[in-house]
């Protein structure tokens, strides 16, 4: 294939994801210019809340954010680099697109919790242990205390999907093993939006009931998720991420709401034990 038609052929893909994009925005019930319009008060909401027995951090931003759409190409990254992985035993699924390896060697954790996280950082910094290792920043609030999950970062923020995640396990002290899934290396492919606030969010989860009484919200951040797959490109977008906790269960969901349009995503659930 020549020159020109590889620009072309690019040309083309891009062209199909503005069109995308663009019909996504018109779509949106939010304007992104008055993100933050409410019919009620901060505090008539939050008292409402309250007497659901819903529990929220006592800071919730009110002013909007921003953020991209971003977008990553679907290739194969891992399947290259396990014969590079000389210090453990390692094997790619292609099926799943998953990385799969165990030490070679022991890997003895320090008691002291601090000192055992910078441990297993420095192992996944390693790249004879981890492939992109350094593209990963460690998330408390998805990890236990056996399990130390690490998202993939880009110059816009942490990727928050499974397709772009690091699991590092542990038992008895020691790293046991990891699976491993990286996206590549993220782009924008629209300007720089606004998107609505952190409280905003709250408020459009507790309209679609999407905060449950005897519940708490532990954890409120800004990160990218998935949004669907363009010709060979994966289109990531701002997301509101909320950790919601059942009192009685312990149980945790991560709430994910479209940063642009106020929509619930997908949301998945999982136990932590700290």
């Amino acid at each position: 294939m020549d020159h020109k038609r590889i620009e072309w052929l690019f040309f083309i893909v891009f062209l199909l994801i503005d069109i995308y994009l663009g019909i996504e925005i018109l779509r949106s019930p939010v304007s992104l210019s008055n993100a933050d319009t409410t019919t009620q008060s901060v505090a008539n909401v939050r008292s409402e809340m309250k007497s659901d027995n819903i529990d929220l951090p006592a800071e919730i931003s009110n002013t909007p954010a921003s953020g991209y759409y971003l977008a990553t190409k679907n290739r194969d990254y891992l399947s290259s680099k396990v014969s590079v992985l000389t210090n453990v035993d390692a094997h790619y699924s292609k099926t799943d697109n998953i990385l799969y390896a165990t030490p070679k060697l022991e890997t003895i954790l320090d008691k002291d919790s601090k000192k055992a996280l910078k441990q297993v950082i420095e192992f996944k910094n390693d790249a004879k242990n981890v492939p992109y290792g350094k593209a990963f920043k460690y998330e408390p609030d998805m990890s236990s205390s056996d399990n130390y999950v690490f998202v993939q970062t880009s110059d816009y923020g942490e990727i928050y999907a499974n397709s772009a995640q690091l699991n590092i396990n542990v038992k008895d002290d020691q790293i046991t093993n990891y699976t491993e899934t990286y996206m590549g290396q993220a782009s924008p492919v629209r300007e720089l939006q606004s998107t609505i606030s952190a409280w905003r969010a709250i408020q459009a989860m507790y309209t679609d009931r999407e905060l449950t009484n005897n519940s708490r919200v532990t954890q409120i951040k800004l990160g990218y998720s998935k949004l669907t797959e363009v010709r060979g490109s994966t289109i990531l977008l701002p997301t509101w991420l909320v950790w919601v906790e059942n009192k009685t269960t312990k149980n945790i969901t991560l709430k994910r709401v479209n940063a642009y349009t106020a929509q619930m995503l997908q949301s998945s659930v999982y136990n932590v034990e700290k």
